[in-house]
């Protein structure tokens, strides 16, 4: 079974872009085959059946709360509804959900989230969102050796 990282949010979002940034960063630098890497503007419902194949599932995106650049990891769980799963509000929780109902299957799954300070029209991550993306980097390499 594969490791599927999904980054998401809007490149031109400022540090929305992290999520994306993030996951192509990640792909450049991976060798390991075990690993799949998809990097979207948004949560895609056609998501939830790689998920459903994967032994774990990290999202990564940007936040709102806390202090810019700080980075959060968290477990997810399914969300108990599939509702919204073919608008603009998919959320990592719903896409868990879908996996579990349409396919069966439902991985462990994380989120590793940066506190943005600026989402206004942007192509360029913060200094601060940027600052952190060594680290989340290095940490996400840790979660798919351990894994």
């Amino acid at each position: 079974m594969s490791i599927l990282v999904i980054g998401f949010g809007s490149p031109y979002r400022g540090d929305d872009g992290f999520g994306m940034t993030a996951a192509e960063r990640f792909e450049a630098m991976n060798r390991d085959p075990r690993v799949q890497v998809e990097a979207a503007q948004e949560l895609r419902p056609e998501f939830a059946e790689l998920a459903s194949r994967a032994a774990l599932v990290v999202f990564l995106d940007a936040r709102l709360q806390g202090a810019p650049g700080t980075v959060e990891v968290r477990q997810l769980v399914p969300g108990e509804s599939t509702e919204g799963l073919f608008s603009h509000e998919l959320t990592p929780s719903r896409l868990l959900a879908a996996a579990r109902s349409l396919y069966g299957r439902c991985p462990p799954a994380m989120m590793i989230s940066v506190a943005g300070r600026d989402f206004g029209f942007s192509a360029q991550l913060s200094p601060a969102v940027e600052a952190a993306l060594p680290g989340v980097l290095e940490r996400l390499r840790q979660i798919v050796t351990e894994t």
